[in-house]
């Protein structure tokens, strides 16, 4: 009887000892899928997403940099086209002063004088006007293409560089660029209005031809030697 209830004593004092599943303590995760896991990993995407749109918008111009920079560009060119367009006024004011003239003395070949004014200043208008659109296109073509920045923006410390690598803009970009921001904003103005006020809710401060042309405008002059 002794030597039977042995076994049976030995068997329960193992059983009794055996290690118990480990059970987490509060606080604490079961696993990487665990709910502290899950929040960790939340709190490193939302980390890393706030990163991302801090570094897209690192050294990116302001809006009202670029709207100084535009100002200066614009005085650039009027000066450049401005003796054209005061010849072409000064021209169908005087032509308009004459006709209303003979219009209010009644005198022969009064009806249709005004009209005969703006039908003959049409013709100067449109050269006078492809002229100066000329001119800009090649004004912001080939100083972004050469140099990536106009008057203007130099004049703000910015410059037009890629939107992928931020590397120099090169000639066929910057024609691109040019093309869409002159044409655009002469044929349509609603358009160069949209174009430029799409900047203020862009995560990059994109205007619509930084889009057509994938640039951006930074702080920061490129490295000439990376783009070639």
């Amino acid at each position: 009887m002794t030597h039977s209830a042995q076994p049976e004593t030995q068997a329960a004092a193992q059983g009794s000892q055996a290690p118990d599943r480990a059970v987490p303590e509060a606080g604490q995760s079961a696993g990487p899928d665990g709910p502290a896991g899950e929040q960790g990993q939340a709190e490193a995407g939302g980390s890393a997403e706030a990163g991302g749109s801090a570094e897209a918008g690192a050294g990116l111009a302001q809006w009202w940099r670029r709207l100084l920079a535009f100002g200066i560009d614009c005085l650039v060119l009027t000066i450049a086209t401005g003796a054209l367009w005061g010849r072409l006024i000064a021209s169908f004011a005087n032509r308009l002063a004459r006709a209303q003239a003979t219009v209010s003395s009644r005198a022969p070949g009064a009806n249709g004088a005004v009209g005969r004014v703006y039908s003959h200043t049409l013709g100067p208008y449109l050269i006078v006007l492809g002229f100066t659109i000329v001119v800009a296109v090649v004004y912001y073509w080939l100083l972004t293409g050469y140099f990536g920045t106009t008057i203007g923006k130099r004049s703000l410390g910015s410059w037009v560089v890629r939107a992928d690598d931020r590397s120099p803009v090169g000639l066929g970009a910057a024609f691109v660029r040019a093309v869409v921001f002159v044409l655009g904003g002469e044929v349509l103005p609603l358009f160069f209005v949209a174009d430029n006020l799409w900047l203020l809710g862009d995560r990059r401060r994109q205007c619509l031809h930084d889009k057509a042309a994938r640039t951006i405008v930074v702080l920061t002059a490129p490295d000439r030697q990376a783009g070639r």
